[in-house]
């Protein structure tokens, strides 16, 4: 069984790492999903699945939809993490900060694609990410967004990403990225890699500074000194 590793903080830094029970029954839930789907997974289930008491799940879970919405956010930030931390041993990089944002972004949208996980929820019951997709961002979003603001402050320093809003830019890069995560199976005969080509494109073509060479400050919402600002 696959244990959940621990999540990443907004802060970038490390969140506790999770009880055995919490571990458990993290991925006793994810297993049951996989096997029946959401709508049919209970937290019955799941409690035999983990070999826990179902007093400890209720305790801790008012219903199956807060399990479940735990086991996805675990799940996205695992994804994030795993394709976006670099190796303690790995050689320098020697590539400008908008093809590492770019190829990142990328990296990540193609994890989701590929996690069994995801795929069932997006072929079988995606109405349940609608709350991920209409409401305020939540924390896997707010991590998201904080990476790429990571990344856009190292391009405006090597010149190779146009300088504007921080905040903007991150904001618009994780919209767009999860429209292509969510939305993708809708293309119908068009292949994912040709969709991801074309995100490649759209999003170096975004942040490219001006044909010039000059980075091109917005005249609204520019904080001179590259800051994270509206």
């Amino acid at each position: 069984m696959t244990t959940t590793p621990p999540l990443p903080t907004a802060s970038g830094g490390r969140a506790r790492p999770l009880r055995l029970s919490e571990r458990q029954i993290l991925d006793a839930a994810r297993a049951c999903v996989l096997a029946a789907g959401v709508h049919d997974t209970t937290l019955n289930d799941v409690a035999r699945r983990a070999g826990v008491s179902r007093m400890t799940l209720y305790r801790r879970y008012s219903d199956i939809g807060s399990l479940i919405s735990e086991v996805l956010g675990h799940e996205f930030a695992r994804i994030l993490r795993e394709n976006t931390e670099t190796p303690p041993l790995a050689s320098p990089d020697t590539r400008t900060a908008r093809r590492k944002l770019v190829e990142t972004v990328l990296a990540v949208v193609r994890a989701f694609h590929a996690d069994p996980l995801m795929r069932q929820v997006l072929d079988v019951e995606p109405e349940i990410l609608m709350p991920y997709l209409i409401n305020r961002f939540g924390s896997t979003q707010q991590i998201a967004v904080n990476l790429l603001a990571n990344r856009l402050d190292a391009g405006y320093r090597d010149g190779s990403i146009k300088k504007g809003s921080i905040a903007v830019q991150a904001h618009s890069i994780v919209l767009t990225a999860q429209a292509f995560i969510i939305s993708a199976a809708a293309t119908g005969p068009i292949p994912v890699t040709r969709l991801l080509d074309e995100l490649g494109a759209m999003l170096d073509a975004y942040l490219a500074p001006d044909a010039n060479g000059q980075q091109r400050a917005e005249a609204i919402g520019t904080n001179p000194g590259g800051g994270y600002t509206y």
